[in-house]
């Protein structure tokens, strides 16, 4: 039997038909060029877009905190309004968060003081999420130890637990009085809808400064009582006053008094004529911020 063996023609790429690297470009080249392109002109815009933060910071000449969370909000709702195509509108969102961070470093830079709590929730997590990758943070155990920081300097906003049961709860009281320079200012996280391994919990924002309105709002006013009031009657004398009131949160202080922290539709200034039209109160009402309604619960 022979044991010849005809010799074995190797196949060189392309002779099959199959495209190769070396000829003209393909189809996919061509769209990574055009991504190439994109990229360079979003960079020029976000260059742009530093300088005119710079002129605004030079103009406006701005004193304390310099984040506007009324301002953001606005804008990512605008922003997602008109958006549309295959970009999901998390990415937007996500974008524009690092823009505004990269911005207030632009202007001066801040720190977050957060409180993380001892529950589950991640508010550290959620306060990174929020403003930014590169903005410090200090992390402590109790909301007095975060609100003692903006008081000093040390931070410009506070990242604190829900409204609730003591200890971590019941910090919204040290924000009473027409003096008080605090005021809760936002509420996180600010887009709701959380996918799965995103920061869980919810927190709330203060910082020495007053919201500004982003055209959808809450309020919040806190209220001393005699200790037998009820929710009923407080919705019920906040309505009579004018106002659409919603969440109570409630602090007994003795067996004659109590605290009620009660948010309401739209933002409210400390001289909004309907706070003295409110009944049963033992003191006149504090007005402690507000915030822009998250995004998905607007």
């Amino acid at each position: 039997m022979s044991t010849h063996m005809e010799p074995v023609e190797m196949i060189q790429p392309g002779a099959l038909g199959a495209p190769e690297e070396t000829t003209a470009p393909s189809a996919l080249a061509q769209l990574r060029a055009e991504l190439d392109t994109i990229d360079d002109q979003i960079h020029d815009l976000l260059m742009r877009r530093g300088e005119v933060i710079e002129r605004v910071r030079r103009e406006a000449r701005k004193t304390g905190p310099k984040i506007r969370p009324g301002r953001e909000a606005s804008m990512l709702r605008r922003l997602l309004a008109r958006h549309h195509g295959a970009l999901p509108r998390q990415t937007i969102f996500r974008l524009w968060r690092e823009f505004f961070a990269g911005a207030l470093i632009i202007e001066g830079g801040q720190t977050v003081a957060v409180c993380n709590g001892d529950d589950n929730a991640d508010l550290a997590a959620l306060a990174r999420e929020h403003f930014g990758a590169l903005t410090p943070l200090r992390i402590y155990r109790h909301p007095a130890q975060a609100l003692a920081d903006i008081e000093r300097g040390a931070a410009q906003v506070a990242v604190l637990p829900p409204p609730g049961d003591e200890p971590d709860g019941g910090w919204w009281t040290a924000l009473m009085g027409t003096r008080n320079p605090l005021s809760v200012i936002g509420k996180l996280p600010f887009w709701t809808q959380r996918p799965e391994g995103t920061p869980i919990g919810e927190a709330y924002v203060v910082a020495a400064m007053r919201p500004d309105a982003s055209g959808a709002d809450r309020g919040l006013i806190a209220l001393e009582l005699a200790a037998d009031s009820s929710r009923a009657r407080i919705t019920g004398n906040l309505t009579q006053a004018g106002f659409a009131p919603g969440a109570i949160w409630l602090k007994r202080i003795s067996d004659a008094e109590m605290l009620a922290l009660v948010e309401v539709d739209g933002l409210v200034d400390d001289d909004d004529p309907r706070l003295e039209q409110i009944a049963g109160l033992l003191a006149p009402p504090s007005v402690i911020g507000g915030f822009a309604i998250p995004l998905e619960a607007a």
